[in-house]
């Protein structure tokens, strides 16, 4: 899926910055140049792509001696 950031501006001056194909903080990460050109967010809603998390990232742990 490709990555993009959405910039709309409504004709009263309303802005949306909305970021898609990214997973976890990357978008807030995308988005953060943006945002602080335009002044800080007055709300922030965050999709479902953001709580989960890269197919990647795997945390494994192993317990016991595995052998004598």
């Amino acid at each position: 899926m490709s990555r993009r950031i959405h910039v709309r501006i409504t004709s009263n001056g309303e802005i949306t910055v909305e970021a898609d194909g990214f997973q976890g903080k990357g978008c807030e990460a995308a988005t953060k140049a943006i945002e602080e050109a335009l002044g800080k967010p007055r709300e922030r809603t965050r999709k479902p792509d953001f709580w989960r998390q890269a197919a990647h990232h795997r945390n494994e742990q192993q317990l016991g001696g595995g052998g004598s």
